[in-house]
């Protein structure tokens, strides 16, 4: 009897812990990755009480798979313990996966943490998108904070200081809102009447993530937002945000800076049809000829740094950094073409989830909209046609495995009941 109330209450305070994960991807990589342990050993401790589906043996297998790889490359690796020391914990981020997918059930159901799990987003949104206007206008946000000498005419920070990181963080977690905002609730007949909240938030994130300069995060928050709407077969609602972001656009033309960085994104995406600047390119031509020597299992985590100088991989003045700036590219020249494969064949499985939802809104006029939020999550993160930071740092890990969380409880591949012993 004891065992199983201390069970609930456990659940209970983890849901409660975990509605609070916005604030602690704001404070840093320190607090986010202790909530990623914490889950993890959770998971350890209580394994036996996971269930997993039949259906979720792909699954399974692809992602135990996945982890076996990238250690195996750490293993053959020329800096064995520098890598080993990134990809032998990473299993943490997928246990912790597995916990999110049943506490965020839990939360749908309970009123009060449904609250506050509602409130913390809708500040953290409001909060932002007043801040970061501020900080544009004033040169420091409503708590002096200033954004970085070498950025200050082009980027705002808000409240993560010299991390330039605003607009990633508003398109990494913009849709896992708007998903569970949506519950259960299908077939809105006036988007406007029914899902005010929706296009509010929508119209809040993109000015925040415009405004913050993040080009790359723009322009995956803006194909997030058309795919939502178009599945949706919401063709007012894509017009009154154009019209919208149209306004934005006109109040940062005084500076010239903006100006011309998304004069530069339109001409990179829309005349040279190529991804990232020169800088970047130089970064992908280095780490294609790196997966070229080897192409297996790569290099190894983080061998990029240490290797990109080398005259066989050397593209460029800037062909050096510590990472591709590419997920996809990074596991070739890292890990080899079998993880790549993986993550691209998960890509793919998103893309047809969406493609399937659009068909079925088509024929049947009948949508899932949460779990087409939560797909639209991960399709955002693991995005393989875009510039990106290292798909091993823990904060940008824990984003990923955070939507990949919300998505596995839209499926139910994993149950969680306490057994007597």
């Amino acid at each position: 009897m004891f065992e199983k109330i201390y069970q609930k209450d456990i659940i209970i305070y983890l849901s409660f812990i975990f509605i609070s994960f916005p604030i602690l991807l704001i404070s840093g990589p320190f607090l986010s990755d202790l909530l990623v342990v914490f889950f993890s050993i959770f998971f350890l401790i209580r394994y036996k009480d996971f269930q997993f589906s039949r259906q979720s043996r792909v699954f399974l297998a692809l992602i135990s798979i996945f982890y076996l790889l990238i250690n195996i490359s750490s293993i053959l690796s020329d800096y064995v313990f520098l890598s080993l020391k990134s990809t032998l914990p990473y299993f943490r981020f997928i246990f912790f996966s597995f916990v999110i997918s049943i506490l965020i059930s839990r939360i749908e159901k309970n009123e009060l943490s449904n609250k506050y799990f509602n409130l913390i987003f809708q500040l953290i949104f409001i909060f932002l998108f007043i801040d970061s206007f501020y900080q544009f206008f004033n040169l420091e946000n409503l708590f002096g904070f200033e954004i970085p000498p070498h950025m200050s005419d082009e980027r705002v920070s808000s409240l993560f200081g010299e991390e330039l990181i605003l607009g990633s963080y508003v398109s990494k977690i913009m849709f896992l809102y708007l998903g569970f905002l949506h519950g259960k609730q299908n077939n809105p007949r006036n988007f406007l009447n029914v899902d005010f909240k929706i296009l509010f938030i929508l119209l809040i994130t993109l000015s925040t993530i415009f405004i913050s300069g993040d080009r790359a995060a723009f322009v995956l928050a803006v194909i997030g937002t058309f795919m939502y709407l178009f599945i949706n077969l919401n063709f007012k609602a894509i017009g009154i945000i154009a019209v919208f972001m149209a306004i934005v656009f006109f109040i940062i033309q005084g500076n010239p800076s903006y100006k011309s960085r998304y004069n530069v994104l339109f001409q990179t995406i829309f005349i040279d049809r190529v991804v990232g600047q020169s800088t970047h390119h130089q970064h992908f031509k280095t780490a294609y000829k790196m997966f070229d020597e080897k192409k297996l299992f790569g290099h190894g985590v983080k061998s990029f740094r240490n290797k990109c100088n080398l005259k066989k991989f050397n593209s460029g003045p800037k062909s050096c950094s510590t990472h591709p700036h590419n997920y996809y590219l990074q596991l070739l020249s890292a890990t080899g073409i079998f993880t790549f494969i993986i993550l691209t064949i998960f890509f793919v499985f998103i893309l047809k989830e969406l493609i399937e939802n659009f068909i079925i809104k088509i024929k049947k006029n009948k949508i899932n909209n949460k779990k087409i939020c939560y797909l639209i999550s991960v399709f955002i993160a693991i995005f393989p046609f875009a510039t990106s930071g290292s798909f091993f740092n823990n904060w940008i890990s824990f984003t990923i495995f955070l939507s990949l969380g919300f998505l596995l409880s839209e499926y139910k591949i994993l149950s969680y009941s306490v057994k007597r012993n």
